[in-house]
């Protein structure tokens, strides 16, 4: 083999210097990254596999796509070049290279499930504990099914031989055992144009050492330090290409490294989706529903689609030596089942699709299709049943507005709401090991479990729009470095029907009229918030269980289009969202209400001509004497029976538009549900 390079070596510097280049158009083989792929990419490849890898393009060195780079490389880019011969690299041949590279992956989470796990229990005030050997001990003995990425000195590490890479890296001691966080994995999505962050820990026998990254390119190392380690590379644009994204720590005598690889990496929009049973609610539902729209039923989830599924629920805390309702935080995802293609089969054989939530999976096809497939998404579903806002509040927030109240006797908080359900942990299990993690935007599904007023009941419906308010403000200084007040999408609560059973004499009903009417006055409290209309998108009021409709199909549709407005630039927000209440002025003697509104496109306009939907007093039991649209974006309310004490539109539980809500905007989208006191 050596005679053999020797001579290789040789006869391509010869036709470097007197033949001159053969040239072509590939991007495999480029090793030196000049867009030619000829016999000085053969020379860079040679230095780069003796361990000079000065001017060499990393991603283009292993030609035979093996997954290592080696001398064969070099014999086989050799050829390649002396025959002509360099493939054009596609999407499909790339994504076929990722799928050979899925035993390597699988081998190395296999081995990792050994290794030492950092589901520890911290709280939010304690956020950077060491892991101590001790603590990883007990953990590898409880967490046998853990697929969390771990890298030691006698597990993960790459074939690939080479030397020392340079008199810096000499001088720096690289990590021989860390972890990486459960966040990264296989067929996972990075957020575009913002800093890539990964994370992980380490024992205390690292500490001071370094781990590195390596991916598209780019390089990165962080010091570990109090058991903890972030790198931050570049940001990157949208790339489809499926990648590998390799952390790295100590190069051993043997020649290996000690590594992380993590395949099948694309960039591109990453957002979170989170609520409650409307959000658990699966595809699998709509598929086997026969009065959901047909499109919907036979909806494509073939991996041949860029877009990539991470689901946690509240059944993933069971076991796992948590206090449900406690300060304690999981750092990493107490999940195993990790990023999902659409037809890949989660833990228990069901497809990754078919079992997350309807809404985010529609809502991200849909999405993915418009920006005609250039752009991989990625979804993060956050899912807990009957539960309500003061489950998904992190413990700061919590405490903040004065939410929940503490019991002693457990260590646990909890709240009033339709169930009197622990607060604080679907944040502290399942969204605080992503909250470094850059993303795009959120969705929110949620209030249903928020319905009830007054004291008893914690002012839930009342206070529901400051506290979600607080809620995204924390975690807007929590995830984007750049990207700060990533834009919010919430879904309205659609219409609900009393008095309909099943046929053992069972309803699902909540009257959640008053916090769908107080969850629109959020847009006007927090920037970048956006309510998705749904008063017409439900109307079937014979439907049994129509506290969860099927309507996930169209509510996407609409999603999708404020989305491509407000994130895209495709399309205009003031007519995609339906107009939403931004301000209301009383007259003096309170029999005046004047209403201001944004989203109106060319104008307010009444569907059929009269304006239909407001109501008057402290039980909406009023109607007023006349509404008339006095501006382009305003609307003025008289009240001659008395004084307005409380005004709102679209605070009945049944009512639909448009037969008895009309108000809209110059498009038809109808106006989202409001309320204002004096």
């Amino acid at each position: 083999m050596k005679k053999l390079i020797s001579f290789i070596l040789l006869t391509a510097f010869l036709c470097t210097s007197i033949l001159g280049a053969s040239v072509f158009s590939a991007r495999l083989g480029d090793t030196n990254g000049d867009s030619e792929v000829d016999n000085k990419d053969v020379v860079t490849l040679f230095r780069y596999v003796s361990g000079n890898k000065d001017g060499a393009v990393e991603a283009n060195c292993d030609f035979n796509g093996d997954g290592e780079v080696n001398n064969k490389d070099v014999v086989d880019l050799f050829r390649a070049v002396s025959a002509n011969d360099i493939p054009e690299v596609s999407d499909e041949e790339t994504e076929e290279d990722t799928e050979e590279n899925t035993d390597t992956e699988e081998v190395t989470d296999d081995v990792t499930d050994t290794g030492s796990s950092s589901e520890e229990i911290i709280t939010n005030e304690d956020s950077s504990e060491e892991v101590t050997d001790d603590e990883t001990s007990k953990e590898e003995s409880s967490e046998e099914e853990s697929s969390e990425p771990v890298a030691t000195e006698s597990e993960t590490e790459t074939e690939t031989e080479t030397e020392e890479e340079t008199t810096e890296e000499e001088s720096v001691e690289y990590a021989e055992k860390f972890t990486v966080s459960r966040v990264y994995g296989k067929n996972m999505v990075i957020q575009r144009n913002e800093p890539i962050r990964i994370w992980g820990w380490a024992p205390d026998t690292e500490e001071g050492k370094y781990v590195r990254a390596e991916f598209s390119g780019l390089t990165g190392k962080a010091q570990i330090k109090n058991g903890e380690w972030m790198i931050t590379l570049d940001p990157l644009p949208e790339n489809t290409t499926p990648q590998q994204l390799r952390i790295k720590g100590a190069l051993k005598e043997n020649g290996k490294y000690v590594e992380k690889l993590i395949t099948g990496v694309l960039v591109g929009d990453v957002y979170w989706i989170a609520g409650q049973s409307n959000i658990a609610y699966p595809v699998q539902s709509i598929i086997g529903e026969p009065l959901a729209p047909q499109e919907a039923r036979n909806v494509d989830m073939s991996n041949d689609l860029q877009i990539r599924l991470n689901r946690t629920y509240a059944a993933d805390f069971a076991n796992k030596g948590y206090t449900i309702g406690s300060n304690e935080v999981s750092k990493d995802v107490l999940q195993s089942r990790g990023w999902k293609r659409p037809s890949d089969s989660d833990e228990n054989g069901f497809t990754a699709a078919k079992n997350f939530t309807a809404l985010g999976y529609f809502t991200a096809l849909k999405l993915y299709n418009a920006l005609e497939r250039k752009v991989p998404i990625g979804m993060i579903e956050f899912d807990g049943n009957g539960l309500a806002i003061h489950s998904f509040l992190p413990n700061e927030v919590r405490d903040a507005l004065n939410v929940s109240t503490y019991d002693a006797a457990t260590g646990t908080y909890s709240a009033a709401d339709v169930n009197r359900a622990k607060s604080s942990f679907i944040y502290n299990l399942a969204m605080y090991p992503f909250q470094n993690y850059p993303i795009a935007g959120f969705i929110w599904y949620q209030g249903e479990s928020d319905f009830g007023s007054g004291t008893l009941n914690n002012n839930n419906s009342t206070e529901y729009a400051k506290r979600f308010t607080a809620f995204i403000k924390y975690l807007r200084d929590k995830h984007d470095l750049k990207n700060h007040d990533y834009p919010v999408y919430l879904v309205e609560l659609p219409p609900i029907y009393d008095n309909i059973y099943d046929g053992s004499g069972n309803k699902a009903f909540i009257d959640f009229s008053a916090v769908r009417a107080n969850m629109g006055t959020i847009p006007s409290m927090l920037e970048n918030a956006h309510i998705c209309s749904t008063s017409d998108l439900w109307k079937d009021n014979t439907y049994w269980n129509n506290l969860h409709p099927y309507n996930k199909w169209e509510i996407a549709e609409r999603m999708k289009n404020i989305m491509l407005a407000n994130s895209y630039g495709v399309g205009k927000t003031d007519y995609v969202e339906g107009p939403v209440a931004v301000s209301c002025t009383f007259s003096s003697d309170y029999k005046t209400a004047t209403i201001k509104f944004k989203n109106v496109g060319d104008g307010l306009k009444a569907n059929g001509g009269v304006i239909k939907g407001i109501k008057i007093g402290s039980m909406y039991s009023n109607d007023p004497a006349t509404v008339q649209i006095t501006a382009k974006d305003t609307i003025t309310v008289t009240y001659t029976k008395g004084k307005i004490s409380k005004i709102g539109y679209n605070v009945k539980c049944d009512s639909t538009y448009s037969e008895t809500l009309t108000l809209c905007n110059s498009a038809g989208v109808p106006c989202v549900a409001w309320s204002f006191s004096r």
